[in-house]
């Protein structure tokens, strides 16, 4: 498929057909899709996710999934969920972090990224992370923004794949608890997965803002 055509027909799946199994394959290209997208200071370990899956993960765990996404039919109905995690943790080992970067030679030194400029503590982000040391809602913001790269492009890999897709909410500090994850988690949103039990022209169009009351030239309210 296309990535414009992926874009266009990309909607909220809310019924699933409950007992067709998505391939393995599948799911981990869509995860591979998220683990690829753009990251702040190559700090790659701020957004993880843990899948649940109808018939391997326990159905213990999974009816607790569930209850805690507000026991919503489509939560039921989708043999797969993929909960997204932002985990505060990932930006830690920073200037390993901007080695690896460096490793790779994506950019000139010119640009400011030289391996001496880590080593002696001299590149120009300092304030960057005494901001997310020091003001929790500036880097809750950030992290929640990087999720949030990731896991669009996990919704577009799930179109691409024949898939329905769409997000969900429920009861973060119960989701944390249920899955053993570590005070630095934050569940964001889950992912629903499966084929879809419904046709894009039953669903009906989706009603989206004007183009011009988004984008603007040059200043706000401009319209592009």
């Amino acid at each position: 498929m296309e990535f414009k055509e992926a874009v266009g027909a990309r909607r909220t799946v809310r019924c699933f057909q409950p007992d067709r199994p998505v391939e393995a394959a599948k799911i981990r290209r869509i995860l591979e899709a998220a683990r690829l997208q753009s990251q702040h200071g190559n700090a790659q370990l701020v957004r993880k996710a843990v899948v649940v899956i109808k018939g391997e993960t326990p159905d213990a765990i999974r009816d607790a999934l569930i209850d805690a996404l507000h026991r919503q039919p489509r939560a039921a109905a989708a043999p797969v969920a993929i909960v997204w995690v932002q985990d505060m943790a990932g930006w830690t080992p920073r200037d390993e972090n901007r080695k690896q970067f460096l490793d790779a030679l994506p950019v000139p030194t010119g640009d400011g990224w030289a391996y001496e400029f880590v080593d002696n503590g001299e590149m120009s982000s300092d304030d960057f992370y005494l901001q997310m040391q020091h003001n929790a809602q500036f880097a809750q913001w950030l992290t929640s923004f990087e999720c949030g790269l990731a896991v669009g492009s996990a919704l577009l890999a799930a179109v691409d794949e024949g898939l329905g897709t769409g997000l969900i909410s429920g009861r973060r500090e119960e989701i944390r608890k249920l899955f053993n994850m570590p005070a630095s988690c934050t569940p964001t949103h889950v992912q629903l997965l499966g084929y879809a039990d419904e046709t894009q022209e039953v669903a009906g169009p989706r009603s989206q803002p004007a183009f011009d009351d988004l984008y603007f030239a040059h200043t706000w309210g401009n319209p592009l």
